[in-house]
């Protein structure tokens, strides 16, 4: 058993017996909680721990569901990790201790799901976050993202520090401009994030506001480039840059997505933040644009720097990597790409990182108290 096998077993035996309720789902992501009768999870743990043992039913639970080396009797309520097994334990040998026990509370958590596992963001801060963004609001005006349940309203952050009025949500303000997502920290320090005159790739721009907290944070000498193509999310976009004159003239919009190769036409659905893409036409599909990679783009505008690159493209990130290899490689920018997407984004992408030999070093970070916003942080030793 690897050290990796081991710090999850442990895990999973001291959250088997947990039962969480509503203090640990996420209703700003996922809207009102409705408890559960029985969840698999507690239905199948609690027959094999009376059955066999609590010891013996995390044994098996490693066995037969994570690393398959028996076939269970019955389909298993857990995702299979077999194949994702010896990816994760060489991220887990890349990463700081903080990172080690990061990495095993959120595999726990995919595994068995709130009822048992408590993420260690779920904490009196991020609590007392979700109050203090309230008493930003600016009353009046709201937007209609026509995505999920939320609405966008007014906020002003002038009390965050930040000189920005934007339309957002709640949740949203606490990940970017409280927590600081996209920025890496230790013990209240910061450790991989944007500084003064940096040139940012903001890939994944939305709503525009991580394109204003990456200007706010880089400065009049820095320069965003936030990359955006779905109609809705750019008129959003636009508004919210517009309403910040001083960050907005440091912002450029480029209205395509980004992939591994350049002036490809792609079909989208308008979806708002999850958004989705095809090489293929596809039915119910919204529109069609083409696509830019980061390498000529950065080739094409004579860009002679780039400081750090942002990615949450919706599960797109290593077509968006490999298209900026050369970048990456010529200038060693700090890295913030977002894994939650998918386990196969999860473990390939920190090891595609580290396979580039350009002397990166890896940090984690995670920013809700459910299983998204999972952050990879690269910084050149």
């Amino acid at each position: 058993m690897n050290n990796f096998e081991k710090a999850l077993t442990d895990n999973l035996k001291r959250s088997l017996n947990n039962n969480y309720g509503r203090e640990n789902f996420d209703e700003e992501r996922f809207g009102e909680y409705i408890p559960e009768i029985t969840s698999e999870v507690d239905r199948v743990s609690k027959k094999t721990t009376k059955s066999i043992g609590l010891k013996q039913s995390v044994k098996n639970l490693i066995k037969n569901v994570i690393y398959r080396k028996s076939k269970p009797k019955t389909p298993s309520p857990y995702p299979l990790l077999v194949e994702y097994a010896e990816r994760l334990d060489f991220l887990y040998k890349n990463l700081n201790r903080n990172g080690k026990n990061l990495l095993v509370s959120l595999v726990s958590y995919r595994l068995l799901g709130y009822t048992k596992v408590k993420l260690p963001r779920n904490n009196k801060e991020y609590w007392s976050a979700l109050e203090k963004v309230k008493d930003l609001k600016i009353k009046g005006e709201t937007i209609n993202p026509n995505f999920l349940h939320y609405v966008l309203e007014k906020f002003d952050l002038n009390p965050l520090g930040y000189k920005i009025a934007f339309f957002f949500v709640e949740i949203g303000i606490v990940i970017d401009f409280i927590l600081e997502q996209y920025a890496y920290k230790e013990n209240g320090k910061t450790i991989v994030g944007v500084e003064k005159g940096d040139v940012v790739l903001d890939i994944g721009g939305c709503w525009g506001d991580t394109a204003l907290y990456f200007a706010a944070k880089t400065g009049k000498t820095g320069k965003v480039y936030s990359f955006e193509f779905i109609p809705n999310n750019i008129q959003i976009h636009k508004k919210n840059t517009q309403l910040n004159p001083e960050l907005n003239s440091i912002i450029k919009l480029v209205e395509n997505p980004v992939s591994d190769i350049s002036d490809e036409k792609i079909y989208y659905v308008d979806n708002g933040p999850s958004s989705q893409i095809s090489s293929e036409d596809f039915e119910n599909r919204t529109g069609t644009t083409t696509t830019i990679s980061i390498d000529d783009f950065v080739n094409r505008n004579k860009i002679d720097k780039v400081n750090f690159i942002k990615m949450d493209i919706e599960g797109a990130e290593p077509l968006a990597l490999q298209g900026a290899i050369d970048t990456i490689k010529k200038f060693r920018p700090k890295l913030a790409i977002a894994i939650y997407h998918s386990m196969e984004d999860f473990v390939n992408i920190p090891k595609w990182i580290i396979d580039l030999n350009c002397g990166y070093e890896l940090s984690l970070g995670h920013y809700t108290i459910n299983a998204e916003e999972t952050i990879i942080f690269a910084k050149v030793k």
